[in-house]
């Protein structure tokens, strides 16, 4: 791995690997659904790309990265109404910007290669008068675009392509609210102007969001105050996963982890889809289906509070073999494959400590599971002797 550099796409050639690198990771390694897929040429080139910037990360000649950013004054941006934009008024549409399509190819995933991005796009915005830029993103990557300083404002949203995917909004002159998360953009923000009336905006709009903060930024007690305060019992004892945890161990894992909101409906994710974190049901609850061969759909187990799911995938690396619903308003906590590499490295005990849980909790479901068809064995064997 070279020396990682980004820059903004300018020849149809720079344009033509950017089109590639996307239908290689999104069709070919995720497997995801593309309106715009050109399967015959292995590409992915959109509409949106006519009138938005691209950057490209490069290594040695070689795109391993690439993110798309449209302006609103350049035109109506990508399923634009999903978003609540028009909230935003007066900076809305002059001053709003929409990212995209950022991604990173597989072995570049550990790299500086997607905060490269995400700074090239931020000084773009910035430098042609942008305050606002809006996304939409999976769980697993929260952590990462809160981390820069994108923020909850609204429920999530049932995006045509990718599904029930969680919106976020960047305050790009909010300095306060940097310096409040630590945001590592914080250097960046103080070459420009800051700003409070957007941030006033903000509170006056959002109020079911102005006061959230992602559990990172927090220090121990509040982490553990925040998740706490309405449990009846301490998290030890209710969530499975930090069963045998001292509560300075399970402060310090909490912290790793992200509280995610979902309203009745929504699928958290879906069967075969990559398998991208470990959840568990801190309030609400969850429902477990599974897609037969014929395409029906049951209903396999309901999961409560403290109960874990998508252990299975976390563990092993394995597609998921189920699709996880919301049955009533639910928050989740989530654990993302890097944050799990952090913890091996810095508390290997506690590493080891989680994972004895988890295999705990795969055993009594595959347990569960073959005592049920032990019973469907034996109620089959009976009907068949009468």
């Amino acid at each position: 791995m070279g020396q990682i550099r980004v820059r903004l796409a300018e020849t149809a050639e720079d344009k033509e690997k950017i089109f590639q690198l996307r239908y290689d990771i999104y069709v070919q390694e995720m497997n995801r659904k593309q309106s715009f897929a050109d399967h015959s040429k292995a590409r992915i080139h959109e509409p949106y790309d006519d009138t938005g910037y691209l950057f490209l990360a490069e290594d040695e000649g070689t795109v391993v990265g690439t993110v798309r950013i449209n302006f609103r004054r350049h035109g109506v941006l990508e399923c634009e109404e999903l978003y609540d934009m028009e909230q935003f008024r007066p900076f809305y549409p002059d001053k709003v910007s929409m990212s995209t399509k950022l991604m990173v190819k597989r072995e570049y995933r550990s790299s500086a290669a997607a905060s490269m991005l995400c700074m090239k796009i931020y000084e773009h915005a910035r430098d042609n008068g942008i305050l606002i830029d809006f996304i939409d993103t999976n769980p697993h990557l929260v952590r990462l675009y809160s981390q820069v300083g994108y923020r909850l404002y609204k429920k999530n949203i049932d995006h045509p392509d990718y599904g029930n995917v969680i919106p976020m909004a960047f305050l790009l002159d909010d300095n306060d609210y940097l310096r409040q998360i630590h945001s590592p953009f914080l250097r960046l923000a103080k070459r420009y102007p800051a700003g409070t009336e957007l941030a006033e905006l903000f509170k006056t709009k959002f109020v079911n969001y102005k006061d959230v903060r992602p559990l990172f930024s927090m220090e121990g007690e509040e982490v553990w105050s925040s998740i706490v305060h309405d449990m009846a019992l301490p998290p030890s004892q209710v969530l499975s996963f930090l069963r045998g945890f001292t509560e300075q161990e399970a402060t310090k894992l909490l912290s790793m982890l992200d509280l995610i909101e979902y309203e009745p409906g929504a699928v958290v994710f879906k069967q075969n889809q990559e398998s991208q974190g470990l959840f568990c049901v801190l309030e609400g609850s969850v429902e477990v289906n599974v897609e037969k061969e014929d395409g029906k759909k049951s209903v396999i187990s309901i999961l409560n509070q403290g109960e874990i799911f998508g252990e299975l995938g976390f563990v092993a690396k394995t597609q998921r073999n189920a699709t996880i619903s919301v049955r009533d308003k639910a928050k989740l906590l989530i654990l993302t494959p890097n944050e799990f590499q952090k913890l091996e490295l810095q508390s290997p005990s506690l590493a080891i400590k989680l994972l004895t849980n988890l295999f705990v909790t795969l055993a009594q479901r595959f347990t569960e599971m073959s005592r049920r068809m032990l019973e469907y064995r034996g109620l089959y064997e009976m009907g068949g002797k009468e």
